[in-house]
């Protein structure tokens, strides 16, 4: 039976005659299929329109089926490969497989099998079409293939109840995708938003109140600034080991469903070497990563984004010209996805006329610039932090070892402490580097 949406399929092979044969069972079966006859063409097809599926032979000359794959793997990582071998190349297919191939058929193969294969392949490859912006991926513009891949990736992410990881500068739409990856999950309970900041400041157990025992999702913004403390009791939460559980709530947990997404600007992985972040934990955490690219490197997305922003507004009927949509298209966005929003927003509150003119574009995208300056307040309360971090770690832990080396006494140090959430028996055992 045909699919109910024509899935596209991109089949590469340096052979005309099988080419040909893909080409006919594939759209015979009702998929829309383009091919190439080489490496270096299907990797010029996949930037024009960005398959849901593709087909590979293995053994071509110049850029073969493996270094084809990997490029593509790096470019989508949830985009399916299957490698098409020959009977005596199976071990070189094993090997991809090992690397992140979703299959591969040995030549020749049966036209059943074929098209089994490609239904598994796409089964894990969701759609993302414009026309379902009604839908869960409507919380996200989804113009430029870069952002299309990313809510494949959280479409893979929310059938799965193992954690996800958001990676990605200030501003570049964490939160939003979180909220996207909560939508796509089926019968999904409740969204509870927590940001690792604001606990480290309030103190006490944010885990309190939130019942385990549904399909909730649990969004932790800033996990990087989570208390040591309460790393170690998430760590314990994921799992399913019941009793643990307990150890963040005094409600009884029978069968907890809860998805974790986390969210973090910074490398995890550099705060656990600098002994900033539980190692233990990261790793966890690390199995799902969605990294958010910066909205510089996903232009075609603004339009949308600028459309989406002004709908919001009231009465939400300006538009830009032309030329100021060119501009703020070409800009650079060092604020990404939150700093476009306010750019809009200035732009509605202070407009004279239908149409925000080119000039006055130009002039909030300066201002928006400036804003976007790091304060020097902010810029210090970031060297302190990672000041203190590097001086725990090399020091083990000892606070009158590390208060001596920062020139502050214990009580002034361990105020500092506090400040950032810093717990020095997180950093004993350390091989110390003084």
């Amino acid at each position: 039976m045909p699919p109910s949406i024509a899935r596209s399929i991109l089949i590469v092979d340096d052979d005309p005659d099988l080419l040909r044969l893909l080409n006919l069972r594939l759209s015979s079966a009702g998929y829309s299929v383009n091919q190439a006859a080489s490496g270096g063409e299907a990797w010029q097809a996949f930037n024009a329109f960005r398959p849901d599926l593709v087909i590979s032979d293995i053994r071509m000359e110049g850029m073969d089926g493996h270094a084809l794959f990997a490029r593509l793997h790096a470019a989508a990582p949830s985009l399916p490969v299957i490698l098409l071998t020959a009977h005596g190349n199976i071990p070189d297919a094993v090997a991809a497989i090992q690397r992140g191939v979703f299959g591969f058929m040995t030549k020749p193969f049966d036209g059943g099998e074929l098209l089994a294969r490609v239904r598994d392949a796409l089964a894990v490859s969701p759609p993302v079409t414009p026309g379902e912006s009604a839908n869960w991926h409507g919380f996200v513009a989804s113009a430029s293939p870069t952002t299309r891949e990313l809510l494949r990736q959280a479409k893979q992410a929310a059938d799965s109840d193992t954690p996800v990881l958001l990676a990605g500068p200030v501003g570049a739409g964490k939160t939003t995708l979180a909220c996207a990856i909560h939508a796509a999950r089926a019968s999904a309970g409740p969204l509870y938003v927590l940001d690792g900041e604001q606990i480290a400041d309030a103190g006490g157990n944010p885990f309190s109140s939130i019942d385990w025992n549904n399909r909730a999702t649990l969004l932790i913004r800033q996990i990087d600034r989570l208390p040591s403390r309460l790393q170690v009791a998430l760590n314990f939460v994921l799992p399913e080991h019941d009793p643990l559980k307990r150890l963040l709530t005094s409600r009884p947990i029978t069968n907890s469903r809860i998805k974790l997404i986390v969210a973090s600007a910074r490398p995890l992985a550099q705060l656990v070497e600098e002994g900033g972040f539980s190692g233990e934990l990261y790793y966890k955490l690390a199995n799902t990563v969605i990294e958010m690219p910066p909205l510089a490197e996903r232009r075609d997305d603004i339009p949308l984004l600028v459309a989406h922003f002004l709908a919001g507004l009231s009465p939400p009927v300006r538009s830009f010209a032309p030329s100021a949509m060119a501009l703020l298209c070409e800009a650079d966005w060092p604020g990404n996805v939150r700093e476009l929003r306010n750019v809009v927003s200035r732009a509605h509150q202070g407009a004279i006329s239908a149409v925000v003119p080119y000039d006055t574009c130009r002039e909030l995208l300066r201002e928006a610039n400036l804003d976007e300056m790091q304060a020097l307040e902010e810029a210090r309360r970031e060297f302190e932090r990672d000041y203190l971090v590097r001086l725990l770690n090399a020091t083990c832990g000892n606070v009158s070892q590390a208060a001596r080396i920062a020139r502050r006494n214990r009580t002034e140090f361990y105020k500092l402490l506090a400040r950032h959430a810093l717990e020095p028996e997180s950093f004993k055992g350390r091989i110390s580097g003084i």
